[in-house]
Parts: C-alpha cells; structure tokens; sequence
C-alpha cells in the first residue's frame, strides 16, 4: 500500500482527511468488468483527492525533493514533499535556490534509460513508459579532487508512466492536466507495476499520483545511490586505487607497477561491466560473457568478489586447458526476458542504475584530469567524454507527454515568477493560459474549501503579475476574501490580524479607521494606495454597499488627472465643467464612474457648491449618503457649531467660513457640510440659505441690512466714481482715518510745515486745501451714511461728486452751511467688523504717475475771503455739475483716483516731510511705492545716472499680446539698451525699490486707431491670479536673483525670435495663402498637365519641381512642429524662473471691470471679503450681489467685460481689508 504523508494544510486549514482520500481513490470493483478493457475508470473519484498538482509541480516536487530531505535545517520537519500539499512548502520552496539537477542520457544507444512495455492488465489500450535519471547536487557538480568525486552522492529517479490510450482518445480535457495523490493502486494498475516495493530499503520517497480525466498514472521514485557503502566509495578513492593496484602487481609480474590506473579507469570497467548485461538482446545471438576472475583490468580496478556478493553475479568454475586446472569465472545475471518478469526487469533496473551513477561519475572525474592526464588515459577519457548527457526536466514533460507548450522551453527559459509561493499554492506556472489557471483555482477551491482564502490569493497574485485581463476580471467577480491578503490589510489599516474581531468593525468605525490612516499619509502615494487596496478587502469581506460607494469615488490625488478625463483646463468656469462632464459620458458611457470622481475631484477643488449639485443630480448615490437625511437637526447644528436660535446670515457665516478652510482634514468634509446647511435649511423652512444652496451666493434682497454691503445710486455717468469709493471704504485704516477726520483751514494756516511741503512735486495753494477739506467731509458724511443707514442704498452727494470729478486746481467757491455740522465719534461695533481674507494675483507691470488734467468747468473768481468753518457748501450751478459729470464720463479711472488721492493729501496733514518737502502721509503710506531707474553708460559705468520716482500705480499694457501679468509687467521693468547723445550706448534698468502695502496695477486697454482715427478698446484676455509676488521686480542685491534675470531675458529674446519665424512661416500673402498653402497650390497647378498646356506654359523639370515643393512643405511642417516645441518649452521655463522667490507677496483683493467700447460702456467692481471665506461681491452701483470666483477671474476670448486695475495687499495687510461695515441701531 502507499503510504500518504501529506501536511495538511497551515493554521488547521486542513483538506481531506486520509480516510476520505482512501476511500474516493478507486471505484467499487463490483461496477467494473473482471478484466481491464481499458475503457473504464479506474479511480473515478481521484478528483477529489488531495493534494492537487499539475506536470510542472510534480517535476518541480521531483528536482526539489531531495534538497528537504537533505537539508539538516528542513529535513525534521520535511520527509520529502512528493506527496505534501504545496500549501505545507512553498514559502519554503520559494527560498530554495536550485541545488539539485537532473542529469538524463540523451544517447539511448549507449545506455537505454527510456522503456515502454506492454500492459499486462490491457496491453491493447494501455501503455508503460519508464524514465531513468540521475539527481546530482549542483554544489557538488565541480569537485575539487578525485576523492571528492567518489564521495558525490549521484541519486536515481525512476518515473513510470501508465498511459490508458483509449481514455486519452475520449475523455482527455484541453488544458494542463490534473493530477492527484492515490494511497492505494487499483488490482488493474498493481499488474503493470510489480516492481514497485515501497519497502525497499533504497527507497527515499515515492508517490504515485492520477489524472482526473483519463486515469494516466504517474509513479514517481527516488533511490539512494547504487553505490553508497563507505567500502564502496572508498574503492574508487586514490589511495585505495594504488593500494589495490599494488597488491595486484605482486600477483602478476607483467604489470608495470609504474602505471597506476586512474579513477575514471576505473569507472570505464565498472560501466562496461555492469552494461554487458543490458546489451544482451538475445539469448540465440547474445550468449551471456563471462569475466575470468583473473582479469587483471577487473582486478585492478576493482574488488572483483563484490561481483558476487554484491552485483548478482554467480562464481562458476571451468576446466583451464593451458594451466591444465580449475578456473573460475564470473557470470553476469540473464536480463533478457525483463518484460515478462518482473524480478528480473528490477534488477535490470539496478544495473541501469548503476551505469548511469558510473557515467555521471566518469563525466566529473574527466573534469579533473589535466592535458597530460587525458593522453594517458585517453580511451576512458574518450570513452566517457563522448557520452552524450544532460542536465535538463525536458524528458520529464517529454514522457509526461502533457504541455506541447512547455516542450518547446528549456530550463532556463522557465519563468522566476514560478518559484513563487503564490504559484506554488495553485500549482501554476507563468506560461499557463488564464483558462489553465483559472481552472486550478476552481479545482482546488473545490476539494480544499478550507482553503479557498489562500488559493484567492495566489489567484490574484497570479492575475496581478501576468497582467492578464482575463483574470483580474475573474478575480473580480470572486466573491472571496484571499486570507494573506486580508491579515495584510488589517495591518495596512493599523489593526492586529491576530487580535482584532472583524466582525465588531462596522462601516463607521472601518472608515474612520481609514480616513484617519490617510491623514497621517498625506503626500504619501504608495501608502495612499496600500490603503485603498486595504479597504477594498476589508468591503468585499463584510460587503459594504456604503463603504465601496465611498471608495470607488474618492477623489483623484491629483486634481489634473480629474481635468484630464473631462479634457479641459483647470481654468475654466462651472458651466463648462459640467458640459464636458455631459460630453464624456455620452461619448464614454464607460467611465462614469471615473467621470463622477472627476466631477467631484473639481468640486472640492474650486470649492463650488454648483459643482456639488451637478454632481448629486447626476450620481444620486451622494445624497444618499451624503444628503440630509443622514443627520438629525442637532447633528447639523453641532457640525456647524451653531444653535438653534442663530439667524440665516449667522449660519451662512459660520458655513462659509468652515467651507473656505484652506485644509480640509477629510475630502468628504465639504459634503458633509453641505449636507448639515440642507439639513438645517430643511428644518427651518430659510429661503435665504436654500437660495444659498441652490446658487452658492447670497441672495442679498433677503438678508437684513447690517448684514451686506450698502449700494450707491448712479447720479448720471458716476459708476466708476461708486466703485472707488465702494474700493476706498473697504481698506479699513483709510476709512477709519476718513470718519475720524476734524480737519480746518486754521490748522494749516498756523501750521508752518503747510507753505513748505509739496504733493506730487508742487506747492499746494490754500484753495486747494480749502477744497480738499471740503471734499473729505462730502467723504467722511458719505462713509458714515454708508455705515449706518437702514437703507439698501444710498445717494452720494453732488458736492462729492463735483469734487472727484473736477481737477484739484479749479478753484471752488464755498459758503458756510446753513445747518450748523458736528463732528462725532461713531461707536466701533466689533461684531460689524469683517475680517478680510487674501486672494491674489499673480502677474503685474510698469509704473505710471497720474498726469493733471485741466478743464472748462467755469468758477467763480472774485477773492475770496477764508473762513475757518469746518463744513462749508460748495456753490455749484446745475452746468457746472453737468460739465463735471461730463468730464467725469470722458475720464479714464486713473485720472479720477489721482484727483482723489490728491484731493486727501491735501486736506491731510503731513507725518512728515522729505529733504524735497514732499509730504509722507497715509496716503503714500497705503499706495505710494518708489522706483529707482538707472542709466548706465557702456563705455564708463561710473558715469552712472540714478533716478528714484515715487508711483501710485504700475501701467500694463496689452498691445504685446502677454501671457499672463508677469509678461506684461516685464516688459515694463526689462532692461533695455538705448543710444543717448550725452553717453552713447547706454542700458537703462528700473527696479522698485519701495513697495507700498496696497498696489495698483493699471491694464491700458484703450489705444488708437491710426487708420480710422479713433480710440479702441482693446478685449484681449490678461490672465492673472490670486497672488503675485514681486521679488522679480525689486532692487535686491541677491546675485542669484540676477542671474535668473538674465537668464529670462535670453529666453525671451530666444522665445521672441521663434515666435517672429512662426510669424513668418504663417502669415498669409495678398492672395490669403500661407507659404505651404502657396506650395501646394503650385504642386497642384504643375500636376495638371492640362491647365499647364492649355495656358501654352512649357515647365522644364517638371517633376523635380514638385518634389522640391514637397520636400519644403516637409520642412516647414517639422520647422512649425519644432518651434511649437521649443515655445512651449522656454514658456514653461520663464512661468517657473523665480519660482524659488516668494519673499514679496500680494493678495488680490479688487479687480475694477468695464463692459463696453472706447467711447461708453459701464463700470463695476468686485472686492473680495475676508470674513465670508474670501466670497467675491459684485459692486454694481446700488446693487451689490455675491458672485461666483470664475466670474472674477474670467478669461473667455472675445469677452468685453475686462478687468482694467488690479489691486493687491501685501501680505502682512492682508487684515486692513474690511468690505463689510455696517451698524443698524434698533429703532
């Protein structure tokens, strides 16, 4: 009986207990014929037998047997792994380098190591195949003397095959074969294989193992060496060769005691020998040899009694007719008849093995001899050097007779992959078709149910290495958890596998787990992943439709890859978010899963409340777990962190503050938000926050007054006076400095400062500040209006803005108000106050300083006499104020701010004054930076002419198609060389060398049309961003700083010249034809013999004409192809030149927009709040509404509402921001 020693199984996932296997191994006896007809199976239940191999695993079993056997370290717990389980040795087997190999004879002549015999049970349809070869331990195949190669142990590997041909006709399946352990052999098989002992004494391992389809047996044994005793080995030991060649010479003289034979002498006799029997074919034709006891070669090279005592052979005397007296010879054993029995085919099989131990033994010895060596014994040299050997498992597959596939592979082509315990575990190897592996799978998960876990695993191991379609799809829709693959998730996710109860996780707890893991992970991409795939396992195990929603629409890591799907810019608005968004999944029904993650990737990204709607209208699943049915009402407070008594505006705030949180510690914290605001919305029936949800602004008719900025009516072309003074009451300390202000003209006129100091260059008359008084209480009345009336709107004055408007040198005549004015200090209400918070810009230019601007307006000019009243009113006919808001509708922006900063500086007194007497103020304070403009003589730098200018405003201008602001601004602050008479070639740099806290960036739209004569608006784009930083543009002395400088004029000068050749290649001639459009016009003109004759044109070289045409167009296609290249390429380097210079910041905080032409159009505009998560509102005269961030930052080709001045904050001011204040009193 064979004996079963399969482990079975680790951590008590056991198959089959031996008593099962036994008893499905073979079919009943009663249900077969008494005879084999070879049409039967034999053991029809063997599929269900453990353990499971295929061809590959048992020839991997067979060369990797030995070494657990061997192996002091493996050996106790492994008695060889024949008939083991994969699952008890494969990580073992895994770090086992190759150390035995099997030697086979490929030379069937020489020595015959194949057989096939004939089925005793059914020789018509069965058939024997035997395979003999020999195990060598490939640390051993290079011995270092000849000692060393008699102590290689050289074991033996019989392989007997019994093919049932006739169920290999009908029943055999496609793909590899299945083969499974019997412990018993059928009474049929027992016939075939008589001389199977597995009590044999030589015997190391066996196994015997059975195809489930048609019964094909395999019995595997491996055997000690034939030569193995200590006096065996011994024997083909130098020492002892000389010893017995010297006892030898004493019994015959005629040896030359000189000639000491060699060890590979002595295998050459052994071989022959032992090969004499199995030569004999015939007992009519092949008498059987005998060997003469006297044989000195015999004698010589071996212990020739062991011929007897050993080896079978029998002593028999004969009559010796020379020496006339009795001699003795040895006659080898009769292995003729070894197909009909089968005691002597078994010691047929000893002698084969013995000639294979002997050849493999010759082969290492010839190793060993040196050149003179091999020409002293040549002919056993030769004799074992011609033997034809090999290392290689290829007859293995050969008389398995199973992978057609596998035949056309050597040992070396195999697959590393295959030494893997995961492809151990399902018996796989790497070239195996999915089916093949597929179909393992399934096998083992049906005879091993206890351990499927494992098997999934190795599966998806498998699936995930080849790469395969096929079977990661099959994976997928597994509806198992691989063990390996869930003990590692929970230690991705931080739990003990060995501790932790996995049926107390619940979805909350799980992705808490999760959620907190990724936190602590952030930047992390690997760890990111690991995680993901952690949590995949943890939902298939306890199948989660809630968790598995939550992480098939995580958001993208990158934000681009979400753009990138939906195939637009990061720069475009929600409506064409939401278009593309459409377009994809129309085009790509497919992807709309991936879609929806793009969809709300971008969400969270621009923080849109829009996008979230789109994307809960379109995947439904968020609401359901993100929709206001998930909380309770007081869950919804406690999130916001409200009760329930706070009103709709307070609730918003506090929103919009949490939404505008720079971090988010959780990417689902913005649904979870929205959904506490539904939820709250919901319960307290508030129209202002579901317009709020709805829209993603405030709706500002339902809000109360002291919660929204006040509104200015339009008094007749004052639209962009209304939206400097909305930008002037924003900046916190100029209006705190405007509602304080108490100036007089007696303080000035006992001031002695006030007849010296200057305001842009010049004196300041007492006119003007008489004016300039005037026109800061018209400020500070209307500031104060705008602070605490009821209304929505208010009216500015006609004295404010007669004043604004006129030019600061018109002289203005004013009389003493018929109603006696205070001044108060007005309470500071802190919960009025509105923090701002910073958005910024990130492109600027040139410095420009306000031009005086003189007027018709008409005026009183008699003398007048100066009073020191306070608050006086200005004379103002109705044609002087129709002039002035006519000069007003034809004055840009700039000149109006200059008439008004002036106009403040005036009436402020000075901090102090320069050594030119030009005032220092709150003013210059707040817009003023300073310039320092060098011009610096080529030919002697110490000629060096250096000029400081003060600036209320850098001028941009568009004319040059920039980029982006920085490209406008470069132009402005590049340095450039000019020809002066006075010094010749000179390069002139300007840099700034003060910044103010706010800066004003003008954008000159407006230029004139030489051809038509008139002024145009110019609507080219001008991107710009939330922040800028100027560093660029400082008079630093930092030397890396100037050599990215001038790198970035190379590049420019580099980037102007491609663009001026694209220019070129492009461009149309009078006919409207591009230069390549023009050559193949002509080549097709030339290819039209007819045209051509019918104009009576005769064209020499017609053909090599075209070709030239066509190899230009070729060449201006590559040239326009490279110099995209190369633009794209150097723009990309200029955006990231000073990326590393971030030391002077600005925030972006108002951006002023006119719609319209040169000649009208309309102003408004938009100023960001702090306090309200930097939430953008629309300045439009009385209306002010909240609006969207892409409405600000608009860059849409062909749009007439175009930004024409930025402002910035600096960074530490960015709190001087304050748009909202309001102060209601209760009535």
């Amino acid at each position: 009986m064979l004996q079963q020693d399969t482990e079975q199984s680790i951590e008590a996932h056991a198959g089959d207990s031996d008593e099962q296997s036994v008893s499905s191994t073979t079919a009943d006896e009663k249900s077969l014929p008494p005879n084999d007809d070879g049409k039967q199976l034999l053991y029809p239940a063997v599929g269900l037998n453990l353990p499971f191999k295929t061809p590959d695993r048992l020839i991997d079993d067979i060369v990797y047997d030995l070494a657990f056997i061997n192996d002091s370290d493996l050996s106790s717990e492994f008695k060889g792994i024949l008939k083991s389980s994969p699952l008890t040795y494969s990580k073992r087997r895994q770090e086992l380098r190759p150390s035995y190999h099997l030697g086979t004879f490929i030379d069937q002549i020489t020595l015959q190591t194949k057989y096939e015999y004939e089925s005793i049970s059914c020789p018509d349809h069965n058939r024997i195949n035997v395979f003999f070869g020999v195990l060598i331990d490939s640390n051993m195949e290079n011995p270092t003397s000849f000692d060393a190669v008699a102590e290689t142990p050289i074991y033996h590997l019989k392989v007997t095959v019994k093919t049932r041909t006739k169920l290999e006709h009908l029943k055999k399946h496609v793909g590899i074969s299945h083969y499974h352990l019997i412990t018993e052999l059928h009474p049929f098989d027992k016939q075939d294989l008589l001389t199977f002992d597995e009590s044999d004494e030589n015997l190391i391992d066996f196994a015997a193992y059975v195809s489930s389809d048609t019964n094909k047996l395999i019995l595997i044994e491996i055997f000690k060496p034939e030569f193995s005793s200590e006096e065996e080995i011994e024997s083909f030991k130098t020492e002892h060769i000389t010893s017995r060649y010297q006892l030898v010479c004493e019994q015959y003289d005629s040896l030359n005691s000189d000639t000491i034979p060699s060890q590979v002498d002595c295998f050459r006799t052994l071989f022959r020998v032992f090969k004499g029997p199995l030569d004999r074919k015939s007992a009519d034709l092949d008498p059987i040899k005998t060997i003469n006891a006297t044989n000195k070669a015999l004698n010589s090279h071996m212990d020739s009694k062991w011929l007897v005592s050993k080896y079978g052979f029998q002593e028999n005397s004969f009559q010796n007719p020379e020496a006339n007296d009795q001699g003795l010879e040895y006659e080898p054993p009769d292995l003729i008849d070894h197909k009909n029995d089968w005691k002597i085919r078994k010691l047929r099989d000893s002698y084969t093995r013995k000639c294979l131990q002997l050849a493999f033994w010759g082969k290492l010895s010839n190793k060993l001899l040196s050149k003179a060596n091999i020409q002293k014994y040549e002919k056993s040299y030769r004799f074992f050097n011609k033997m034809h050997t090999h290392t290689s498992t290829t007859a293995l597959f050969q008389i398995f007779n199973d992978s057609a596939r596998r035949l056309q592979q050597d040992d070396t082509s195999a697959s590393p992959l295959d030494n893997n315990y995961h492809f151990i575990n399902l018996s796989s190897s790497y070239y195996y078709t999915d089916r093949d592996i597929i179909q393992n799978y399934e096998t083992l998960c049906n005879i091993d149910t206890n351990n499927k876990g494992i098997y999934f695993d190795a599966l998806t191991y498998i699936a995930n290495t080849k790469g395969s379609y096929q079977l990661i799809s099959y994976c997928g829709k597994q509806d198992v958890v691989g063990q390996e693959v869930l003990q590692n998730s929970l230690r991705v996710l931080g739990l003990d596998a060995t501790s932790v109860d996995i049926k107390s996780l619940n979805d909350s707890l799980l992705f808490s787990i999760y959620k907190q893991e990724q936190n602590a992970s952030r930047g992390d991409m690997q760890r990111l992943t690991e995680l993901k795939s952690a949590m995949r396992v943890m939902i298939k195990l306890m199948r989660s439709k809630k968790l598995q929603f939550f992480i098939d629409h995580e958001p993208y890591p990158n934000v681009m890859d979400a753009y990138n799907l939906l195939d637009i810019d990061e720069s475009v608005d929600d409506d064409i978010v939401q278009t593309a968004y459409t377009i994809r999944i129309n085009d790509s029904p497919g992807l709309k899963m991936d879609c929806d993650k793009a969809l709300y990737t971008i969400a969270i990204r621009t923080r849109s409340i829009t996008l979230f709607n789109f994307l809960m209208e379109q995947c439904p699943d968020f609401i359901t777990y993100y929709g206001p049915d998930c909380l309770s009402f007081q869950q919804a407070l406690s999130l916001l962190q409200v009760n329930e008594n706070a009103t709709d505006e307070l609730v918003i705030k506090i929103f919009q503050q949490r939404w505008g949180q720079k971090i988010l510690n959780e990417y689902d914290q913005l649904l979870i938000l929205k959904a506490a605001l539904t939820k709250i919305a919901s319960e307290k029936n508030s129209k202002l926050i579901s317009y709020f949800l709805e829209t993603g602004v405030i709706d500002a008719n339902l809000l109360q007054p002291e919660n929204w900025p006040i509104g200015l009516n339009n008094i007749g072309n004052t639209c962009y006076l209304n939206s400097l003074l909305q930008y002037y009451f924003s900046i916190a300390p100029l209006r705190e400095y405007i509602l304080n202000y108490k100036g007089s003209i007696s303080n000035y006129e006992i001031d002695e400062t006030s007849n010296k100091r200057r305001i842009g260059g010049r004196e300041v008359s007492e006119n003007e500040v008489e004016r300039s008084i005037q026109f800061m209480y018209q400020l500070r009345d209307l500031f104060n209006d705008m602070i605490y009336s009821k209304s929505r709107c208010i009216t500015p004055k006609h004295e404010l803005a007669y004043l604004a408007f006129a030019p600061s040198n018109i002289e203005v005549e004013f009389a003493a108000s018929e109603v006696e004015r205070t001044t108060v200090d007005l309470p500071f209400d802190k919960e009025g106050d509105i923090d701002l918070v910073d958005l910024s810009n990130d492109n600027l230019n040139t410095t420009n300083n306000a031009q005086e601007v003189t007027s018709d307006i008409s005026v009183a000019t008699e003398d007048k006499v100066m009073t020191n009243t306070s608050t006086k009113t200005a004379k103002i006919s109705s044609d002087q104020l129709e002039n002035a808001l006519e000069m007003g509708r034809q004055q840009d922006v700039t000149e109006c701010i200059g008439n008004v900063l002036y106009q403040m500086e005036s009436a402020s007194k000075p901090i102090k004054l320069d050594e030119d007497f030009e005032q220092y103020d709150l003013i210059k304070e707040l817009f003023y930076g300073k310039t320092k403009q060098e011009i610096v003589p080529l030919s002697d730098i110490s000629k060096t002419r250096t000029k400081y200018e003060g600036f209320s405003s850098l001028l941009v201008n568009i004319s040059d198609h920039p980029r982006d602001i920085y490209d406008a601004l470069e132009s402005s602050f590049a340095s450039e060389f000019l020809k002066m008479d006075e010094y010749g070639d000179v390069q002139r740099t300007v840099s700034i060398t003060n910044f103010p806290k706010i800066l004003q960036i003008q954008i000159q739209r407006v230029y004139y049309d030489r051809e038509r004569f008139m002024p145009f608006k110019s609507i080219e784009p001008l991107p710009f961003s939330n922040t800028i930083y100027m560093d660029r543009y400082a008079a630093l002395d930092n030397e890396l700083l100037q050599t990215k400088k001038n790198e970035t004029k190379e590049l420019r000068n580099k980037l102007k010249t491609l663009k001026a050749r694209q220019v070129e290649l492009l461009n149309r001639n009078e006919l409207g034809l591009s230069r390549k459009e023009s050559y193949l016009e002509t080549i097709n003109f030339l290819s039209d013999e007819a045209t051509v004759t019918s104009q009576g044109l005769s064209v020499l070289n017609r053909g090599q004409i075209i070709e030239k045409l066509r190899k230009a167009i070729s060449n201006i296609d590559s040239e326009l192809s490279q110099i995209y290249d190369e633009i794209n390429l150097i723009e990309n380097k200029i955006d990231h030149q000073f990326d590393e210079f971030r030391d002077i910041g600005y925030s972006l905080f108002a951006v002023f927009i006119h719609r319209g032409e040169a000649s009208y159009g309309h102003y408004w505009v938009y100023i960001k709040d702090p306090e309200r998560s930097g939430i953008w509102r629309k300045y439009n005269d009385e209306t002010v509404t909240e609006v969207n961030e892409e409405e600000v930052f608009n860059f849409t080709e062909g749009n007439t509402a175009t930004p024409y001045f930025l402002v910035f904050v600096k960074d530490y001011y960015k709190g001087d921001i304050e748009p909202l204040k309001r102060i209601i009193a209760d009535d």
